[in-house]
């Protein structure tokens, strides 16, 4: 189901611009931590906060709907109700976003009618030719860009300094734990992606586009199970 090895990916790991659907003003909510983070560490991009309910979320100008959105977003992260994320990427995708980082869960991983479900959210994002992260994820953080998109807890703790390596996890909390382990052993970060259900990009993806980073030496990745062993024997071969 997925594209060429890294293909598009680019967007997601370091985005100009960030929708989030389904905003929160808390910042320890999931709809609230992404921002929060982006807020903290100095994100120069823009930050679209969609919230209908919401003029302003955490201090930033909040839109009703995706359509309002004043440009298309590089990434656009989804953390509605597994019923609303259909809808919410289609709408991502008739406005031009690269791609949607779906951090809701109850899709493929709860059954047979989450797994329809999950169909469903990749068929919507095939007709505007937009790459998913997800869904289930715990999202992709870039510190280079100062790019937060994630809700881990893992940044109470600090934030480990920017360098030479790249976490490519299916795992958001195994993902988290490398994270931790680099933080405290004062060795720097890249980037962290985290697949979850790979319903679209997977390790291989992420492995094969982070092997084109000039930036990235060392390629730490945990995978539970392949989904496309072509595509990650591809990308450990590049």
């Amino acid at each position: 189901m997925t594209q060429a090895s890294g293909d598009g990916l680019d967007h997601l790991f370091q985005p100009r611009s960030v929708a989030v659907i389904g905003a929160s003003a808390d910042a320890a909510r999931i709809g609230g931590r992404s921002i929060a983070y982006m807020l903290a560490r100095g994100f120069e991009g823009a930050i679209y906060p969609v919230n209908p309910n919401r003029a302003e979320v955490q201090g930033l100008k909040a839109y009703a709907s995706v359509a309002s959105l004043p440009a298309a977003p590089d990434v656009g992260i989804v953390v509605v109700p597994a019923p609303a994320v259909v809808q919410a990427v289609r709408d991502l995708g008739a406005r031009g976003c690269g791609t949607a980082s779906v951090f809701s869960s109850g899709f493929a991983e709860v059954g047979a009618a989450g797994g329809a479900l999950q169909a469903d959210m990749i068929e919507a994002a095939r007709a505007h030719n937009m790459r998913v992260l997800g869904p289930n994820t715990l999202g992709v953080f870039d510190p280079r860009a100062n790019f937060y998109g994630t809700f881990a807890a893992i940044f109470e703790g600090g934030f480990a300094k920017r360098g030479g390596i790249g976490i490519a996890s299916q795992s958001g909390a195994y993902g988290g734990h490398l994270y931790t382990l680099a933080r405290a052993r004062g060795l720097g970060l890249a980037a962290c992606v985290m697949t979850g259900n790979e319903a679209d990009i997977t390790v291989g993806d992420a492995i094969a586009r982070m092997v084109t980073d000039p930036d990235i030496d060392v390629i730490a990745a945990y995978a539970e199970g392949i989904n496309n062993p072509d595509k990650l024997l591809a990308a450990l071969e590049a």
